[in-house]
């Protein structure tokens, strides 16, 4: 539809520049029988541009479907279904899909094999079309701003809206093709080396996340928070919500944070630390068989905020699960049951993880990887810089923004980061 749009009106543009038309738009309108009051000449009511568009979010969104063409070729995603294409190439299984030669529908893997066939293919002419409705696009702009036509110029930009959607509904599709990201997720984050200063860190981060959820409309829900002496040693967060475990998965691993320290009268530098864990949220398709057994659970006093009943009863519980030594903390609710009920979904989640890696050696290797919360770690995520300049540099992707509080803000730089780490 949108293809057919951008054709007719590059037609209409052409008609228009014939002899006999130019220079006398109420013959043309009559060769196309259009009502002559009439300046829309192709534009339905859904395409027709309003005056509140202006044209510099016309020039944003141009921008927006560029970057994102841009990345989604450059993208690991569209590697994949290319290699894997040319495999089904060399198979000769286009051929025998279309001659029916060779093909046994009875056969559960040949089946499968052509389901993959058929969405690696719909997967890369989607995006081909996409770049070739866009350089159509601006090619048609290119033709109206040449005959200094603004009534063709301002048909052609108001379909910028519909090719911004079909991008950003491409754009989720493509990288969120985990075989868990379209799960809620479970977050920690953990303080590392720093002393009250990576505290502060740590609870920043979790604002972050907090902030970052609320604008995504997912659910956002604490599950365990540990005072330190400022901010937190030790944070869980649940965000549930379609895709919120895609988009946060590559949040794993160390952050750290660069800055003239709070805490110190020195007025250096000081750095910070804080290490990021994610777990999708586990569901019925993966059985996880939990021995009662296996379990021990212990009692204590939560240690935050939360008023007489909080702090004098015994409401936070420890879970341990002793096969694996995973252990979880649930303490923000006044209730010891509903604790003990989050703490179980927690522990679950962690433990379908580990399913998921197969291996519990696989996890503690993980995990030790991981526990180098320090100058240590080669697993570092994002340096965030507040002096000598403010500064937010993903050390996977090289990308960076200078405006370090619309990251902390969970803003649409955070977003942008993200899918650039999920692209790679």
């Amino acid at each position: 539809m949108f293809s057919s749009k951008l054709k007719n009106i590059k037609y209409l543009i052409r008609k228009q520049q014939q002899p006999q038309y130019l220079n006398n738009d109420k013959l043309f309108k009559n060769s196309l029988n259009i009502n002559s009051n009439n300046k829309n000449y192709f534009c339905t009511s859904s395409t027709t541009i309003t005056s509140d568009v202006s044209n510099q979010d016309i020039s944003n969104k141009e921008k927006e479907v560029k970057r994102i063409i841009d990345l989604l070729f450059s993208s690991q995603y569209h590697k994949n279904n290319l290699a894997i294409f040319k495999r089904f190439e060399e198979m000769k299984l286009p051929e025998m899909i279309e001659s029916g030669i060779g093909i046994d529908a009875s056969n559960m893997d040949t089946i499968n094999q052509i389901k993959n066939y058929n969405q690696t293919k719909q997967s890369i002419e989607e995006l081909n079309l996409l770049s070739k409705e866009f350089n159509d696009y601006l090619e048609v702009v290119e033709m109206s701003k040449n005959i200094g036509d603004n009534d063709w110029l301002k048909e052609t930009r108001s379909l910028i809206n519909q090719l911004f959607s079909n991008c950003s509904e491409l754009e989720v599709k493509a990288l969120m093709n985990g075989k868990d990201d379209s799960k809620g997720c479970l977050l920690e984050i953990q303080a590392g080396a720093g002393g009250n200063d990576s505290m502060d860190w740590t609870k920043i981060l979790f604002e972050m996340y907090c902030k970052w959820g609320a604008r995504k409309g997912y659910n956002v829900e604490i599950i365990d928070t540990a005072d330190g002496e400022f901010g937190y040693r030790h944070a869980s967060l649940k965000i549930d919500g379609h895709n919120a475990y895609g988009w946060l998965r590559t949040e794993m691993g160390i952050h750290r944070l660069i800055r003239i320290s709070p805490f110190s009268s020195s007025g250096k530098r000081h750095t910070s630390f804080a290490s990021v864990v994610v777990y999708p949220i586990s569901d019925d398709s993966i059985k996880i068989n939990i021995d009662p057994k296996d379990l021990h659970f212990e009692t204590l006093r939560s240690s935050g905020a939360g008023g007489q009943h909080v702090n004098k009863t015994e409401s936070a519980v420890r879970i341990v699960h002793i096969p694996t030594g995973i252990s979880v903390l649930s303490s923000s609710e006044r209730s010891q049951h509903q604790n003990k009920s989050n703490g179980l979904l927690l522990l679950k989640s962690k433990l379908y993880s580990h399913e998921l890696k197969k291996k519990i050696e696989a996890e503690k290797s993980f995990r030790d990887e991981l526990g180098k919360n320090s100058w240590a770690s080669d697993s570092v995520v994002r340096n965030y810089s507040m002096h000598p300049q403010e500064r937010v540099k993903d050390q996977r992707t090289g990308i960076e923004v200078l405006q370090i509080s619309k990251i902390l803000d969970g803003e649409e730089e955070l977003d942008n980061m993200i899918k650039k780490a999920l692209s790679d």
